[in-house]
Parts: structure tokens; sequence; C-alpha cells
């Protein structure tokens, strides 16, 4: 549920934005909301950042871009960030700002309720991937160098590790919060299709985490497809990555149906 909009000053003429404070079950969550200036029904997408906290906050110009391709976006700021109620738990009760986002969008009058996508970016893709999980209506899923297995993750970025063990628990002693935040466990509940979008150098979220949602959705007969760029890293070019943003938003229309 929309509790309030401010509009913000848009980078883009065809295109709106605002930043808004949402319901979110139990509490009160900040977030952004993009849309195309013509009046008409677009399609929905949620867009899942990355980071913690102040760390990998929502990137505006990144939503206008997709507003621009033809989209309503809604991308929550999660609980505890920007004023809102709660605590970022890197996958847990969070989670609920994804659900919450989707909630609005589907009663926003401008929005085709039939036609519902997300975008997780790095640590966002795990609630993205949850959220497909979880929601039925959720008809597509990109991932872009998206994390799928929180204990690789453990693994692989010793920075992480205080903030892991501070805010999601000791990775052998609480191993079931780790994996209830891992897309790798819930494969079998992911019926929309998803595009995977990585980095051959990243080292922050390694290839490795794509390639073994891969490996478990190509066993379980799923349908996947699979952008891989040897030369770049977590964050592209900035050329580069606008027009990535525009062939994932072109992807999407194809998955969805978009006249």
């Amino acid at each position: 549920m929309l509790i309030s909009r401010i509009a913000l000053p848009s980078s883009l003429p065809d295109v709106s934005v605002y930043h808004i404070l949402y319901k979110s079950g139990d509490a009160v969550v900040a977030g952004y909301l993009a849309r195309p200036k013509a009046p008409d029904i677009y399609p929905g997408l949620v867009y899942c950042r990355g980071g913690i906290r102040r760390v990998g906050m929502v990137q505006i110009t990144w939503i206008e871009h997709m507003a621009a391709c033809g989209f309503v976006v809604c991308a929550p700021s999660y609980r505890g960030n920007e004023g809102g109620e709660g605590h970022d738990e890197f996958g847990g009760a969070d989670r609920e700002d994804v659900y919450g986002a989707f909630d609005l969008l589907a009663h926003l009058s401008w929005v085709d309720k039939k036609r519902l996508a997300v975008i997780g970016f790095s640590r966002g893709a795990m609630g993205a991937f949850l959220a497909a999980a979880e929601m039925n209506f959720v008809r597509a899923v990109v991932s872009w160098g998206g994390v799928v297995d929180l204990h690789l993750t453990y693994e692989e970025r010793a920075d992480l590790r205080r903030m892991l063990r501070r805010v999601v628990g000791h990775p052998v002693k609480d191993a079931r919060a780790y994996m209830e935040r891992s897309a790798l466990y819930r494969a079998e509940d992911i019926t929309c299709p998803v595009l995977f979008i990585q980095g051959g150098k990243d080292e922050q979220v390694s290839p490795r985490h794509a390639r073994y949602m891969i490996e478990r959705l190509e066993r379980l007969g799923k349908p996947f497809t699979a952008w891989y760029y040897p030369q770049y890293g977590h964050h592209f070019p900035k050329a580069a990555h606008y027009g990535t943003i525009s062939e994932a938003c072109h992807w999407l229309k194809d998955v969805l149906s978009v006249p």
C-alpha cells in the first residue's frame, strides 16, 4: 500500500520519479517509483538493489532508464534504510519489502497486473528469486551479478564475513538462515523464465553463483537464458551498463508478451 510519494527531479524528460513510503507487512519502508509520463497501462517491474544500508543504495538513473523502456518500476530501499522502519537483515525479514513492492504495483491503475517481473542486482537477487519462488504471479526474473548461495558469498568475501556473522549469523551454527536466503535451495519453486547477466571478472559476486544456479535449473528442466560478459566485473562501464539494461528490458517484454 502506497502511503506517500514525493516527486523528484528526473534526468529523462519522458519519465517521472518519486521517493515513496509504502506498507510492507507491519513496517513502513522507503523506496522509489519511476514511470513513463505518457498515459497508458505498463508492465510492472520490481528492482531489488544490492548492498546493505548505505552501500549499494538505489541508483535512480537505473530505474529511470527501466521506466523509459516502458515499465513502471518500484525499487525498495529495504527496511531500516532512508527512514524506513525495521532492520535490514540481508534477505531476512526485508524480503517482505520486495513482496510489498509487488503489492504496491498491483494496486496502481497504470500497471498491468498480469505482467509483473523482477530484477535483482547483486544481493538483490536473493529477494528477486525468493519472490519468484513464493509468488506465482511473478512472470520473469533477471539476476544481474546475483547472489544465489550465501554460504558461497561467505567463502569468497572475507571482507563481508563480519557483517554476515552479525546480521545473518554463523555460517555453520546458523546454516539454515544462510540456506533460507539462497535461491539455490528454492530452484524447484521457480517456474518463470530467468535471465542471468554475469561479468566474467566479477570479484564481488563470482560467476560461480550464476553457474551453480544455471546447473540446478538445467537439471530441473527450468527455462533460463544466460548473458556472459567475460571482459566486465561487477559493475559494467556506463555505456555497456545502460545498453544491457535496455537489452534486459527487451528480453522482459518478450517474456511478458508486451505488444
